[in-house]
C-alpha cells in the first residue's frame, strides 16, 4: 500500500544508484525483506532518492535487531565501507558508513536504529505501535500518516522543545492523517484527554501549542509504563557519568603533526579536516604553537615589553649553534598545557578527532643541552598526554628550509632527526614524505585516521 500524501509515483531525475546512500539503502531494504527483518522508516523520506538528508531514522522490531546488525556489517564489508557503530544509552544503535579514501565530498550513510521511539531512554512511542502501522512505500516501509504525524509531534515535544520549520511543514501536510487511527494510537500512549489535545494542535494548524504538554506526556507515559521512568533516570545519570569518564579517558582521537618550520603542518592539518567536513565525524584543527599564547603571564609580558618600547631583535635564521634559557621553555610548556586543557581535552572528551599542528614534542628541538638528556626526556614524555597517532613530516632538509627561510638546512635536518626519535615513544608513528603529490599524502593520512577511528568503534564491540 502506498501513502498518497508522500508523493509516490512522482517523477524524479535521480536514481538510487547515483549515491552511496541510495545504493546502500536499496541493498539494506532487500536484505531486510529477504531475512524477514521488521522495520519502518520514521520520517524525512519524502525527497528520497534526490536528498537522503543527514541521517536515516528507523525502528526495528526488538527480536530482529541482531539480524539487522549482522546485515549492516555484511553489507559494509561487501561494499568496502568503513563501518563504525555506537550503542547509545538512549537505546539507539548508530552506524556511520563511509567509503575509503575519504574524499571530502561523499558524506556517507548515517543510520539510527532503535526498537522504540525514545528520549534519553524514556519511551514515548512504543515500537510495536509504530511497526503495527507500517505500509509499503516504493521499496521500503513507512509509518501511516497518522502515526508519522504523532511521532513527529511527540519528537518535537520530548526531544526538541520546539517545532523546526521542516517539521512544521510536514505536520501541516499530514495533520492527523486518519483521525480514528490517530486517536487510537495517541490514546494508547498518553490517554484520551491528552490525545484529544494533541489532535486539536494538529487540526488547528498550530503544532507549537502542544509543546507545553511535555510534563503531562511524561506523567501519562509513566502511569502506563512505570519502568520507563527508571530507564529515563538511569539514562540521565549515565549521561553524566559518560561526560565525567569522557574527560578522564577521552573517546576522541588525538592526531599530531610534527616537523620543522616549512614542513607543511598547518596546510596538511587543515586539508585532513576538510576531508572529514562532509562526513558525520567531528574533526577540528588546533594550533598548539608558541606564537599564539593563552597564558596571561605570556600576554602580560608581551604587553609590558611593548609599552616599554622594547625593540624586537632583528629576525635571524635559526641555526644549530643557538642556545636559549630554560626559563623560556618552562613558560612555553605551561602555556601549552593551558591550551591543551581548554582547547583540546574538551573536544576529545566529546569524541572528536583533533588534528594538532605542533604539540608538546616541540620541546625536543629546544636548543639546550639539558633537554636532550635521557632522564629529562623520560620524565617529560611520561607527563605528556600520548596521542593516538603521529605524522612526522619530512623531505629534503634543503627543500623544507627554503619554504620559510626560518631555519638553516642543518637545523632543519637536526629537527627532523629529533622528531623521528618519537618512534620509540608512540606506537602509531608514521613518517610522511611532503615533497610529492599532496593529494596522495592527504589520502594516506585520512586512511590512517579512519582505520584508527573505526577500530575504536567497531561493530564487533557492540552487544546487541
Amino acid at each position: 500500500m502506498i501513502n498518497p500524501s508522500s508523493g509516490a509515483g512522482t517523477a524524479t531525475s535521480t536514481s538510487w544508484n547515483d549515491s552511496l546512500t541510495g545504493r546502500f539503502l536499496e541493498a539494506l531494504f532487500k536484505a531486510y525483506e529477504r531475512e524477514g527483518v521488521r522495520y519502518v522508516i520514521l520520517r524525512n523520506y519524502e525527497k528520497w532518492p534526490d536528498d537522503f538528508g543527514k541521517d536515516v531514522d528507523m525502528v526495528v522490531h526488538r527480536d530482529d535487531v541482531q539480524r539487522s546488525h549482522t546485515i549492516i556489517r555484511q553489507l559494509a564489508k561487501s561494499m568496502s565501507l568503513y563501518c563504525q557503530a555506537l550503542s547509545k544509552r538512549s537505546t539507539h544503535l548508530s552506524y556511520r558508513l563511509l567509503p575509503g579514501p575519504i574524499d571530502g565530498v561523499e558524506r556517507g550513510v548515517y543510520l539510527d536504529v532503535r526498537t522504540d521511539i525514545v528520549h534519553m531512554g524514556f519511551v514515548y512511542l512504543p515500537g510495536e505501535i509504530a511497526l503495527g502501522s507500517r505500509r509499503l512505500h516504493d521499496r521500503y516501509y513507512i509509518l501511516s500518516p497518522a502515526l508519522e504525524s504523532l511521532a513527529i509531534l511527540l519528537h518535537c515535544i520530548m526531544d526538541k522543545g520546539y517545532v523546526r520549520p521542516s517539521y512544521r511543514t510536514r505536520l501541516l501536510e499530514l495533520r492527523t492523517g486518519d483521525a480514528d487511527e490517530f486517536a487510537r494510537a495517541a490514546t494508547a500512549i498518553v490517554g484520551p484527554s491528552l490525545a484529544e489535545r494533541l489532535a486539536d494542535a494538529l487540526a488547528s494548524g498550530q503544532p507549537e501549542t502542544a509543546l507545553s504538554l511535555r510534563r503531562a506526556v511524561l506523567a501519562a507515559r509513566t502511569r502506563r509504563d512505570p519502568a520507563t521512568l527508571a530507564r529515563y533516570v538511569g539514562a540521565k545519570c549515565g549521561a553524566v557519568w559518560d561526560r565525567v569518564s569522557g574527560w578522564i579517558r577521552p573517546r576522541g582521537v588525538l592526531v599530531v603533526l610534527v616537523g620543522p618550520d616549512g614542513a607543511g603542518k598547518t596546510t596538511l592539518s587543515n586539508a585532513v579536516c576538510e576531508r572529514f567536513a562532509a562526513t558525520h565525524i567531528p574533526t577540528s584543527p588546533v594550533y598548539l604553537g608558541a606564537q599564539q599564547p593563552m597564558l596571561p603571564t605570556r600576554k602580560w609580558s608581551r604587553e609590558i615589553r611593548r609599552k616599554l618600547g622594547y625593540t624586537p631583535k632583528e629576525r635571524v635564521i635559526k641555526d644549530v649553534n643557538r642556545r636559549l634559557r630554560l626559563r623560556g621553555l618552562v613558560h612555553i610548556m605551561m602555556d601549552k598545557w593551558l591550551r591543551y586543557l581548554v582547547e583540546v581535552r574538551p573536544r576529545l572528551a566529546r569524541g572528536e578527532v583533533v588534528v594538532l599542528d605542533r604539540y608538546f614534542y616541540d620541546l625536543r628541538t629546544f636548543p639546550h643541552p639539558l633537554v636532550q638528556t635521557p632522564w629529562v626526556e623520560a620524565i617529560v614524555m611520561a607527563c605528556i598526554p600520548r596521542p593516538a597517532i603521529i605524522f612526522c613530516l619530512q623531505a629534503d632538509p634543503a627543500l623544507i628550509a627554503a619554504r620559510k627561510h626560518e631555519l638553516t638546512v642543518a637545523e632543519t635536518a637536526r629537527q627532523i632527526a629529533l622528531f623521528q626519535g618519537l618512534r620509540r615513544w608512540v606506537d602509531d608513528f608514521h613518517e610522511v614524505p611532503v615533497d610529492g603529490d599532496m593529494k596522495a599524502v592527504v589520502d594516506t593520512m585520512t586512511d590512517h585516521v579512519m582505520r584508527l577511528y573505526t577500530a575504536t568503534r567497531s561493530p564487533e564491540t557492540i552487544r546487541v
